[in-house]
């Protein structure tokens, strides 16, 4: 009897000890989520897949002959629609310069002209001389036209023109580019006036002679300046804008033609041209033999007796003069001019334009003083 309770016994201690065995935390078999963390502790992640893109390319390369219409002051109302649809007709896009008191005026003119692809660009906010201003009203009036146009836009502008292109020392405070220009088609003093004399006739011949005076100076990296709240500044672009584009330019903004050339616009710089100034941004630059145009910014170019600064100079060439480069080096090329073959600066001279020379359609009368 005795023997028969100590087997029982053992018995129900072996059943206690096995009920004990399974309840304990520690003897546990891991569940799915402690494999997991285990695994992951234990197996190094696999390293992300780093895509390789190409760098984005220009929209427009020098080839294109691009060149950079700009307008001042708007936006405006039938005016600035006009432009606008004339630079759609042409495929052509321009850089606004607005400022702050028409912005508020004519937002929507604001957002018509970047929705159709077009720059939208500082002009301060109310058309203050950047030379006679505090750096504080500096601020203030470049800070509030940057601010509402991104409002209205939902894109900060990054270029500015300087009221008047009156810089002065105040390029630094205003921390963006300063963009100006180097063909003034002065279409501002010919505004239509109330009580003028002025006749259709004369009228007419004045928008012919700016249509001529841009069509003869202009080439590859131009800034044309013109303003976008005249009636007879739009007249003007309907005459001038499909003849730029019959005759090979490709009209774009500023900052898509600078970046075309390379040029890297800074704040606090100024630029009024971009193929002169990709130009005089390398002393070695070597250029191919070939045709050119002296594109200085003074009168005249020393065409010199060797590829040095300091040799003698043989004779002068003037601005705008065409020249035929037959050698270079790096910095200077050969050409002849005046009777006298020597050396010119590459930093100088650009390519000859590959447009074709403009004939003006009509001999423009004398400009009517208003």
């Amino acid at each position: 009897m005795k023997t028969k309770l100590t087997k029982i016994t053992i018995l129900a201690l072996a059943v206690m000890l096995l009920f004990a065995s399974c309840s304990n935390p520690l003897s546990k078999t891991p569940d799915t989520q402690g494999e997991t963390a285990s695994q992951t502790d234990t197996q190094p992640a696999s390293e992300p897949e780093t895509e390789t893109t190409e760098p984005e390319k220009p929209a427009y390369t020098v080839a294109d002959n691009l060149i950079a219409l700009t307008f001042d002051d708007g936006p405006g109302t039938d005016s600035s629609k006009k432009i606008l649809r004339v630079l759609s007709e042409n495929d052509a896009h321009a850089t606004f310069f607005m400022v702050g008191y028409n912005i508020d005026e004519y937002p929507d003119a604001v957002r018509e002209a970047f929705d159709m692809g077009n720059e939208i660009a500082n002009h301060t906010k109310g058309h203050k001389y950047l030379s006679k201003s505090s750096p504080e009203t500096i601020h203030e009036e470049v800070g509030y036209v940057n601010d509402r146009v991104e409002e209205i836009t939902g894109k900060r502008p990054t270029l500015l023109r300087a009221p008047g292109g009156n810089i002065g020392n105040s390029a630094a405070e205003t921390g963006m580019p300063l963009i100006q220009w180097n063909i003034d088609t002065n279409d501002w003093r010919h505004k239509d006036k109330a009580g003028s004399s002025r006749t259709q006739e004369q009228r007419t011949a004045e928008l012919n002679a700016i249509v001529d005076h841009v069509m003869t100076n202009v080439s590859p990296g131009c800034i044309i300046l013109m303003h976008e709240i005249y009636d007879f500044s739009a007249d003007v672009c309907e005459i001038l804008i499909p003849k730029l584009a019959q005759a090979g330019y490709k009209m774009v903004t500023v900052s898509e033609m600078f970046e075309a050339y390379g040029i890297e616009l800074k704040a606090g710089e100024v630029y009024r041209c971009a193929q002169s100034q990709s130009a005089a941004a390398s002393n070695t630059i070597k250029v191919e033999p070939g045709n050119y145009v002296v594109s200085t910014a003074s009168s005249s170019l020393n065409l010199r007796q060797d590829s040095s600064s300091n040799a003698a100079v043989l004779t002068e060439i003037p601005k705008g003069a065409a020249i035929t480069v037959t050698e270079s080096v790096e910095g200077w090329a050969k050409t002849s001019y005046g009777g006298y073959t020597g050396w010119v600066s590459t930093k100088y001279i650009t390519p000859a334009q590959t447009t074709p020379a403009y004939t003006p359609a009509a001999t423009a009368s004398e400009t009517y003083a208003q």
